[in-house]
């Protein structure tokens, strides 16, 4: 047992060595001081986390030390406790800074629930500036985030990718950040001084499409008023971003291998090559193999866009990232009118943690604002976290349709994993607790927990 660093400063010296004794159910950690000027020694040559101190001693008192710690060590939380404790008087040592207010005497659980909740405040400020320092680690690269090993391996693709000229495909699921990516690949490039522009394939129809690519002539099409250049003649010198690559229509994709192969453009309704020199990111959400097993995807365009590879890991495989950027996107709400909560409670990061984020990157940044905005106090816990409620979507595995028994075990298997992640969230691992919570025996959610292969803190 560690627990916190703490100081008790009493003139009652039986007292303040009882107090001690009753910290040890917390902490080993337990210096004890019977005057302000002793308590002041202790403090310059130790680091502590809690002091408790008596108010009225001879000499300087408790408020005096109150003033002192505040001015030279501010994060560190004092407990003020006398025997002629007013509600005036309590309402002024708060207002004075102190952390909380007790008066003599008191219960032994009452001091230990205090020393307990202010420890736990210690240690997510402590985990929250860790995460925060994390973030800045990263926060240069261009709005891409990540300690995983694998989004690190990313961030070097990009790194070695970008100088060249040649196409790049970026594979990754809906929302895991391949414009981002796009957008990195562009800055790093001797191309960031040009454009970069970006063309969603499956927002428009062929006619409009091509016309937006390529350009056209006036009267091409209907609606066709003037002239346009098209997204390959503006973004010329720099790069062009095209997402959804797999809905662009076979015929356009095949005018898009003739305008990368021959590095010029025919605007619709025009006899007249332009030239242009763009560079091509294409972005899909569906693996490549599938996409040409499936002909949604010509193999020439593929292999003439593939040069270059960037694979984006989704969420649930970034175990590592989810609590440094869901305290990024509680950093960012920050921005808003009314005050939002400054940290993310540790039940509520573990809820996080066991989601599988069938949305990754984007579905998490909304689940946060979300919380952000319907927190009511200042830590975003397991109640203020919503999730999709996506826990009977199935969708047949391999392309293969599973028999009706095994396709409705796999669903039943997928919610209970679901319940039970997120009632152990909610009452921080305890089996008990959650097993209350959930309106079942502690003994019939240990089979479920057991069956499912689930890990608990007991």
């Amino acid at each position: 047992m560690k627990g916190p660093r703490v100081l008790v400063v009493d003139d009652q010296k039986d007292f303040a060595r009882g107090v001690a004794l009753v910290l040890g159910e917390v902490t080993t950690s337990i210096e004890v001081a019977n005057s302000v000027e002793e308590a002041v020694d202790l403090l310059e040559g130790q680091t502590f986390d809690l002091v408790l101190s008596d108010v009225k001693m001879p000499g300087r008192d408790g408020l005096s030390l109150l003033d002192h710690v505040h001015e030279r060590w501010p994060r560190l939380r004092v407990v003020l406790f006398t025997a002629y404790g007013t509600i005036e008087a309590a309402v002024a040592a708060i207002k004075r800074g102190a952390y909380d207010y007790l008066t003599k005497p008191f219960d032994d659980a009452e001091l230990l629930v205090i020393v307990r909740r202010a420890y736990k405040e210690i240690l997510d400020e402590d985990e929250i500036e860790r995460l925060r320092a994390e973030l800045a680690e990263t926060r240069s690269f261009h709005g891409i985030y990540g300690r995983d090993r694998r989004m690190l391996q990313v961030m070097d693709s990009i790194r070695r990718i970008a100088p060249s000229a040649a196409p790049v495909v970026v594979w990754g699921e809906s929302g895991t950040g391949k414009e981002l990516v796009a957008r990195a690949i562009h800055a790093e490039s001797p191309r960031a001084r040009a454009p970069l522009l970006a063309f969603n394939a499956a927002a428009l129809p062929d006619t409009l499409a091509e016309a937006e690519l390529f350009g056209a002539r006036k009267g091409a099409y209907t609606g066709a008023d003037k002239d346009r250049k098209g997204l390959f003649a503006d973004a010329s010198g720099g790069t062009l971003f095209i997402d959804e690559l797999p809905s662009m229509p076979q015929s356009l994709q095949g005018k898009l291998l003739r305008a990368l192969q021959e590095g010029e453009v025919l605007p619709l309704g025009s006899s007249t090559p332009v030239r242009v020199d763009v560079r091509i990111v294409a972005a899909t959400n569906v693996e490549p193999a599938r996409l040409l097993r499936e002909g949604r995807l010509r193999k020439d365009l593929y292999y003439r866009l593939s040069v270059m590879r960037v694979t984006l890991p989704p969420l649930r495989e970034r175990i590592e990232d989810i609590g440094l950027l869901a305290n990024l996107f509680l950093e960012r709400a920050a921005g808003g009118g009314t005050k939002p909560p400054t940290r993310i409670s540790p039940r509520a990061l573990r809820l996080l943690v066991s989601h599988d984020w069938p949305g990754n990157v984007r579905e998490l940044q909304n689940v946060i604002e979300r919380a952000a905005v319907m927190c009511r106090g200042e830590e975003i816990g397991p109640a203020d976290i919503v999730l999709e409620d996506d826990d009977l979507e199935w969708e047949p595995e391999d392309e293969d349709d599973l028999a009706y028994e095994e396709a409705k075990r796999k669903v039943l298997e997928r919610f209970q994993r679901r319940f039970v992640e997120r009632a152990m969230a909610e009452t921080g691992g305890n089996l008990a607790a959650a097993a209350r919570r959930a309106g079942i025996t502690r003994a019939a959610l240990h089979r479920i927990v057991k069956r499912l292969g689930m890990e608990t803190d007991e």
